[in-house]
């Protein structure tokens, strides 16, 4: 595995604009669910224990437990995502010479595609979680807190539509249908969700901070 969150911030930005092919983008999907995931257990924490919020405490401490468990998952697919990504540049680089040749590298191609498909689809399933957690948070929270709901929710939809975009192109060169409606079924109610949850979680959020929404809202 290729550590990047064993380096630096500066070095892994560094590694994202080189001109190596990873990171890249699925690993920056997965990065900003990781960093929603912890500005909603950082803001449930400044909320959970305080006699002040006491019956915000429950809702909160539910969102924190599942926001930590969330967090790992999409840590971990910042570099799953280069990995998958390298197995693929392996299977396109086997040999083509002859017929055999040319079938065997077809199916590790296909087989890599997939593997290919399903880090960013598990990065859409994380994310989209925290979309659906966030709204539970915007009015359970510590005041001083909310707008960290907000950037956590933004983050969210940001990891849930990159990653998206990921799983699409991946699909779009899979030869096994079943697979691709599969993943296409799944996919089908949180992209028709997503943004309504993250609307949902706005509106709670600003409402709490008394500030109009203005052009918050997204699409």
């Amino acid at each position: 595995m290729p550590g990047f969150l064993t380096e630096s911030v500066q070095q892994y930005l560094d590694a994202l604009a080189s001109g190596e092919p990873t990171p890249g983008g699925g690993s920056a999907a997965a990065l900003s669910g990781a960093l929603g995931a912890a500005l909603l257990g950082m803001s449930a924490r400044f909320t959970v224990g305080r006699e002040k919020y006491a019956a915000f405490a429950p809702a909160a401490q539910a969102v924190l437990d599942e926001a930590d468990a969330l967090r790992p998952t999409l840590e971990a697919l910042v570099d799953e995502d280069a990995v998958a990504y390298g197995a693929y540049r392996a299977a396109a680089a086997m040999p083509k010479g002859t017929d055999a040749e040319k079938a065997t590298r077809r199916a590790a191609v296909q087989d890599a595609t997939k593997a290919s498909a399903r880090v960013p689809m598990a990065t859409c399933r994380s994310s989209y979680r925290l979309l659906e957690l966030a709204p539970t948070l915007a009015e359970h929270c510590n005041p001083y807190l909310v707008s960290d709901v907000v950037v956590a929710t933004h983050l969210a939809l940001s990891a849930f539509r990159s990653a998206l975009i990921n799983v699409r192109m991946n699909l779009g060169s899979l030869e096994d249908q079943e697979f691709v409606a599969a993943m296409q079924d799944e996919l089908a109610p949180m992209i028709a969700g997503a943004s309504g949850l993250a609307r949902d979680a706005l509106q709670k959020a600003y409402a709490a901070m008394h500030l109009p929404l203005e052009g918050d809202i997204p699409a």
